[in-house]
């Protein structure tokens, strides 16, 4: 079994270990891998994190990817993630632009430099959004059905709501004050409730701050509140200009708990294509056998710390938290 390489990066805080090869090179069976996959990103017996990309590299500057959550599930995208793993592809092959492969969909990963924090940025062209998915967010949508900015009582009994897929299903709410405690509720009682929401959605409030300014905080399935969501951020954007809120190829600056990203829309034909810009930030590289990952922990490492990018990060991060409290939002910093 050969030696696990892995990084640890984070796009957003999203806590993200990308590791060299397909998940078959390090582990037999599906059950070892979500056993391993568990272990690693547990934050006491682990090293903790919010999942992990397997990226085979082609070594032509494509990749093929396959994403787990924390539980061992696999998930068909993890926007914040992708920037994480596409800077790493970017780095190696000293490449303008990547493109990596995930499901039925290809990724095109650009270099976007340095913020003047020092921070490194990428951005990640996702997915079509789909307002009319053939598996309807809410039930009473039906197959291929849109809802758009409507009252629903079972998920509120005074927002509107607008369900869209990025390709996972994202339900988006409008706010003008933002209310943490409402958030995580109304989060739960989706959450709650698979009659209505036959597959499940990830929940954000979206509060605007100006024109071209966001706030954005999401309750995911299975999760709870996260520092950021990047699906959660491109179906935020694409909802304000399903609305007529902000033109679609208007870039948007979006700030979240766990930073700040920019996102605008591409259009495809009839549809609209997210682009998601943010940092891909690495916190250190480790050589681990993947044997410790099917134990039972504490699992450690020896690797290098990437000290300068971590502090430009939180650099930037003090900058984003003042901006946050100035404007009367306080998130719970996840």
């Amino acid at each position: 079994m050969p030696t696990l390489s892995l990084t640890k990066a984070h796009g957003s805080r999203n806590d993200i270990f990308v590791v060299d090869g397909a998940p078959l090179d390090h582990f037999a069976t599906a059950d070892d891998l979500t056993r391993a996959v568990g272990l690693l990103c547990d934050r006491k017996r682990g090293l903790g994190g919010d999942g992990v990309y397997f990226v085979a590299d082609h070594g032509d500057g494509t990749a093929r990817a396959w994403f787990y959550n924390p539980d061992g599930s696999e998930a068909l995208l993890c926007g914040n993630g992708m920037r994480c793993a596409g800077r790493i592809l970017l780095d190696r092959h000293q490449a303008d632009s990547v493109v990596v492969e995930q499901g039925p969909y290809a990724f095109t990963v650009s270099d976007r430099g340095r913020t003047s924090h020092g921070v490194r940025e990428v951005s990640v062209e996702l997915p079509a959004v789909d307002f009319a998915p053939g598996e309807p967010i809410v039930a009473e949508a039906g197959a291929h059905g849109e809802y758009v900015d409507r009252l629903l009582p079972a998920f509120h009994p005074s927002r509107h709501v607008t369900a869209v897929a990025v390709p996972n299903s994202h339900l988006i709410t409008v706010v003008d004050t933002y209310d943490e405690a409402e958030l995580i509720e109304t989060g739960r009682r989706v959450a709650g409730s698979p009659e209505i929401f036959p597959v499940g959605a990830n929940l954000s409030f979206v509060r605007p701050l100006s024109d071209d300014e966001v706030f954005v905080h999401t309750y995911e399935r299975g999760a709870g509140l996260t520092p950021s969501c990047g699906s959660g951020i491109a179906a935020s954007r694409a909802t304000l200009s399903r609305l007529g809120r902000v033109d679609p190829e208007r870039p948007v600056t979006v700030r979240n708990p766990g930073g700040v990203a920019r996102s605008f829309l591409q259009p495809v034909g009839d549809a609209w294509q997210p682009v998601l810009e943010g940092n891909a930030t690495i916190v250190y590289e480790a050589e681990l056998d993947p044997a410790v990952l099917l134990g039972d922990g504490p699992v450690e490492y020896a690797g290098s710390a990437h000290m300068a990018e971590i502090s430009a990060f939180a650099e930037l991060s003090r900058e984003n938290m003042k901006v946050l409290h100035e404007a009367g939002i306080h998130p719970t910093e996840v």
